[in-house]
């Protein structure tokens, strides 16, 4: 008795070792692979690339209908690892009237406005959003006495970083942005 109780198990562990699940979604494909997180920048690493992004449109901090400031997002990156990363250094945006940026071999001459961003300010803006570390700033055109009257409603911004340790880094291209003035 006790060798046939042992060939039926033996039978029944044999014939599910030979069973096979698969699990397909409603269309019948494969289920997709779970995403995994990238592998971070190695510590240390310099940053030889910036992304930005920005709100939709200038905000108007002091109620006259003019936009006076933009809040900007930027991202570095240390190449090819695809994870931002912090870095010491600074900050410096630009915008220039339209087709005037120029680029980062030739950079336009004189620009409508201009903000550096120092060491201790890019420490403070440090943030994480969904892509990972990043550092957000408000580009006041309200700032150091400035005015939110711009001679253009279309302006071209450009960024770049001067990480410590390393070469500066720009933007590639420009990024255009809307002063639009209120209807009167």
């Amino acid at each position: 008795m006790r060798r046939a109780v042992l060939a039926a198990v033996a039978a029944a562990c044999s014939a599910l070792a030979a069973c096979e699940t698969t699990v397909t979604t409603a269309d019948g494909t494969p289920p997709v692979p779970k995403p995994t997180a990238p592998a971070p920048a190695p510590e240390g690493a310099v940053p030889n690339a910036i992304a930005i992004t920005f709100a939709p449109k200038p905000a108007d901090t002091n109620g006259n209908l003019l936009p006076d400031s933009l809040q900007v997002t930027a991202y570095l990156f240390a190449r090819p690892h695809p994870t931002p990363v912090f870095h010491d250094g600074e900050f410096h945006f630009a915008i220039y009237r339209s087709g005037e940026a120029g680029s980062a071999d030739t950079p336009g001459a004189t620009p409508l406005r201009a903000w550096t961003i120092s060491r201790d300010g890019v420490r403070f803006a440090r943030s994480m959003a969904l892509a990972g570390p990043c550092h957000e700033f408000t580009l006041s055109l309200l700032a150091n006495g400035g005015t939110d009257e711009l001679p253009v409603e279309s302006v071209d911004l450009v960024a770049w970083f001067v990480p410590e340790g390393g070469e500066r880094v720009w933007m590639r291209g420009v990024r255009g942005v809307q002063f639009a003035r209120p209807e009167r």
